[in-house]
């Protein structure tokens, strides 16, 4: 984790594909920036938490979404919300054409494009008032006056 918050997926992404943490999480071609993740289906036969759910398992800690040892693990939710984040990037795109989509084998293909986003996320400060509560609470007590 980077003092200024916590890395970005893109960044994040790029640590756990060269770590070779994640079995079938390669680069299929590194030079275009072409990986793959394992995307096999929970209720197929031979799906295991540990070895089909870990990077999504990985992901969901690093946001805090799952604390282990605290948590009920839940990688249904793990996957999805690892898919809407990376479906969320404008930086990266499937590569659909080369994803599989069935059987023990299945993947999903993506490709990095130039990044476009910073690589961590800010650290939380305090909105500053903007002026619309006052107006609101103004007019609601105009309102009560001309009532």
């Amino acid at each position: 984790m980077h003092r200024s918050g916590r890395l970005r997926l893109r960044p994040w992404l790029e640590e756990q594909i060269e770590s070779g943490k994640y079995p079938g999480v390669t680069w299929l071609d590194q030079s275009a920036q072409i990986f793959q993740i394992p995307w096999r289906h929970a209720a197929r036969h031979g799906w295991s938490i540990d070895q089909d759910a870990t990077l999504f398992r990985s992901w969901a800690m690093h946001t805090g979404r799952y604390r282990l040892g605290r948590d009920k693990p839940d990688p249904k939710t793990w996957k999805a919300n690892f898919r809407c984040a990376l479906n969320s990037l404008t930086d990266v795109c499937e590569l659909q054409d080369r994803s599989r989509k069935r059987g023990h084998l299945a993947s999903r293909v993506y490709r990095m494009l130039p990044p476009t986003t910073p690589q961590t996320t800010p650290p939380r400060t305090r909105m500053h008032n903007t002026g619309r509560t006052d107006s609101i609470r103004a007019w609601l007590v105009l309102e009560l006056l001309l009532v």
